[in-house]
């Protein structure tokens, strides 16, 4: 059988864009990526996708004051036109069916990312692409959905992209000059594979503790009980990541995990103090991450990307790692409980994580 011809390499810039799940993030996302000329499209509920719709565009709230940035929106896939980039941002867990409803996008795609928590979600996305066309990706930034049609970018934090098979390419460089581009700052890594699993090992406690507890960031890192299991937590997913063949790293942006991973335990809870006291000096105070947003507001949680995934990680590679199993069965259990009996299922009898 012949082999099948390459595609040819077309122009973001001309070809355009669509982020699938764009609430607060993808918004901002999609913004940034109009603002430097790219035609974007956005997935996105209805009343968000109407407001836009509406008024031609988004409004944009952040750092650099107000802009509005011209794009489309729609809440139906059938609604969206081929493009060369999908960049996606919806939750975990509505990966896989946002995607099968996606198909007639692929024909023009040339780059696939997925800024999304986790490792997990690259494997997902090649599953629907194909992975000579998806990048590694990794997202600090911050944003809240002030209303339909209107976000705030909160947080101005890095974008990283990047080759998940490691070294430079045109294709990362491109996509990390567009959001450059659109003001929003942007590394594309040699390194894609250690700023993914160092954002989980850093997410994975953090979510963990502020779901749990229902505490303010700032406080949470304050406790001396709560601080030193942030630092057992971090210590176990390095761990797992070493198993899985990658080095967490200090990234920018996000807690110093590999730091905190081979200080003392009394210097790395100190670490964390620090931030805290910072957190509140600042008047920081009301900080609420994003999972425990999504308990107080009765929505499915993120765990098994995070948490989930590490627990299973760590029974397959044979690493001891009590903590990140109990934290994926706890969040499992309080997922649960908030949902019907007959939409969940039975919980995990292995790893913590669900069994299908």
């Amino acid at each position: 059988m012949p082999a099948e011809p390459a595609r040819p390499r077309r122009d973001a810039a001309t070809t355009g864009a669509v982020v699938v799940g764009a609430g607060a993030l993808g918004t901002v996302y999609g913004a940034g990526l109009a603002r430097a000329g790219v035609d974007v499209q956005l997935l996105a509920r209805p009343a968000h996708a109407d407001a836009i719709q509406a008024a031609g565009g988004v409004q944009v709230t952040g750092p650099g004051g107000e802009w509005f940035a011209p794009l489309r929106a729609t809440p139906d896939p059938a609604g969206l036109e081929p493009a060369a980039l999908v960049v996606v941002l919806c939750k975990s867990h509505d990966t896989r069916a946002a995607l099968a409803g996606l198909e007639h996008v692929r024909d023009g795609l040339e780059v696939a990312v997925s800024l999304q928590n986790g490792v997990e979600k690259d494997r997902i996305l090649a599953d629907w692409c194909g992975a000579d066309r998806v990048l590694g990706g990794m997202s600090m930034v911050g944003a809240t959905l002030e209303r339909p049609g209107v976000v705030a970018h909160t947080l101005p934090g890095t974008t990283y992209v990047g080759e998940l098979a490691g070294g430079r390419s045109a294709r990362a460089e491109e996509v990390a000059a567009r959001l450059e581009a659109g003001g929003m700052a942007a590394v594309a890594s040699d390194r894609i594979v250690s700023a993914e699993w160092s954002k989980l090992v850093h997410a994975a406690p953090t979510m963990t503790l502020a779901a749990l507890t229902r505490l303010p960031f700032h406080r949470a890192l304050l406790d001396p009980g709560l601080a030193r299991l942030h630092v057992a937590l971090v210590r176990e997913g390095a761990a797992i990541a070493r198993a899985a063949g990658t080095e967490v790293d200090d990234w920018p942006g996000m807690f110093p995990v590999r730091t905190l991973s081979a200080l003392p335990e009394a210097d790395a809870a100190e670490l964390l103090h620090e931030r805290g006291r910072a957190m509140a000096a600042a008047g920081s105070t009301n900080v609420r991450i994003s999972m425990l947003a999504d308990v107080e507001h009765g929505r499915p949680l993120e765990h098994e990307a995070v948490q989930g995934f590490l627990a299973a990680e760590a029974e397959r590679l044979g690493i001891d790692a009590p903590l990140s199993v109990a934290s994926a069965t706890l969040l499992r259990a309080l997922d649960a409980s908030r949902q019907p009996a007959s939409a969940i299922g039975p919980l995990a009898e292995t790893g913590g994580t669900r069994t299908e």
